[in-house]
């Protein structure tokens, strides 16, 4: 009698699943896509978390952040592609607990992501906890349901650092020259041959490493601190855009390093190592007299 009662349960619970598996698939068709714009229409992305927001914008083609730093167009690419067409599949949960405990509600998120083109708003949505491995809980700000979608949090930051450009500091096009200010100045001079430097020797391979600084240079992110009164260096750098001035401070109570330029607003954390090797003599650059000299007779040697 108890094994018949089992089998009857088991049997009812089987039957329960099958039916509702046949009312979520509606005779074998698809779940709607969780998400479904256009990501090439976006003109707007912004993101919150508990904490804080940012907004990227786009006009004439350049996304910006921070009232008109570029931003990581790349990266802005890259989330909104992977926004605009996610699965959701099938709902994870519908209860009042359930989208608490997944943080998915306006009172308690991981993030809220609002995408935006002119005055439509695209998507509207919270993110919440992982189920797993580069999947998140997800919900829409206007009700519905909880769904599982292929994306990770920390793939959209609330901070301005998390979308800026890091390589905005690098020359437009090919840098020309480097001129370091101050009564111990100096100028590098991009030639054919390399660079060079008025009455003076370089080490071709110290002067390429030492350029490639400010070619490569990437910056950490933004800061809001007060800066000395003097830099510890300033350089007139001479790029396709024409000439720009590069400041670099040192905070020496956190021993930080932070830089500024005249195109564009703001202050720029710049990785001590970096800086370090940015504040360079011209004796670091000049070679050795045995260089300079064995130098000298391949030159004599090649002109007779």
């Amino acid at each position: 009698m108890k094994t018949s009662t089992l089998t009857i349960v088991l049997g009812a619970q089987l039957l329960l699943v099958a039916l509702v598996w046949g009312l979520q698939t509606g005779g074998g068709e698809e779940p709607d896509p969780f998400l479904s714009f256009d990501a090439a229409a976006v003109d707007s992305l912004s993101v919150a978390d508990d904490e804080q927001s940012v907004t990227v914008t786009r006009a004439d083609g350049a996304w910006t952040v921070a009232g008109g730093l570029p931003a990581d167009a790349n990266k802005v690419d890259r989330v909104l592609d992977k926004l605009a067409d996610a699965e959701g599949g099938w709902p994870v949960a519908t209860s009042d607990s359930a989208m608490t405990r997944f943080e998915v509600t306006e009172d308690e998120y991981q993030r809220h992501i609002v995408v935006g083109a002119g005055d439509d708003t695209l998507a509207d949505v919270y993110l919440g906890t992982s189920p797993s491995y580069q999947r998140v809980h997800a919900r829409h700000a206007s009700g519905g349901p909880v769904y599982a979608i292929d994306f990770s949090n920390y793939e959209a930051g609330a901070k301005v650092s998390d979308w800026l450009k890091k390589s905005l500091l690098q020359p437009d096009g090919t840098l020309q020259s480097i001129a370091r200010a101050g009564e111990q100045g100096w100028t590098l001079t991009s030639a054919d041959d390399g660079w060079t430097a008025e009455g003076a020797t370089l080490d071709p391979e110290e002067t390429a490493e030492y350029t490639a600084r400010f070619t490569g240079l990437n910056v950490l992110g933004i800061v809001d601190v007060d800066l000395p009164e003097e830099p510890v260096a300033r350089f007139v750098l001479t790029d396709d855009a024409g000439a720009h001035e590069l400041a670099l401070f040192h905070l020496e109570e956190e021993d930080d390093y932070v830089a500024t330029s005249d195109r564009y607003d703001g202050q720029f954390e710049i990785a001590k190592y970096v800086a370090e090797r940015l504040d360079a003599s011209l004796d670091d650059l000049v070679a050795d007299a045995d260089e300079a000299a064995a130098e000298g007779e391949g030159e004599d040697d090649g002109a007779a």
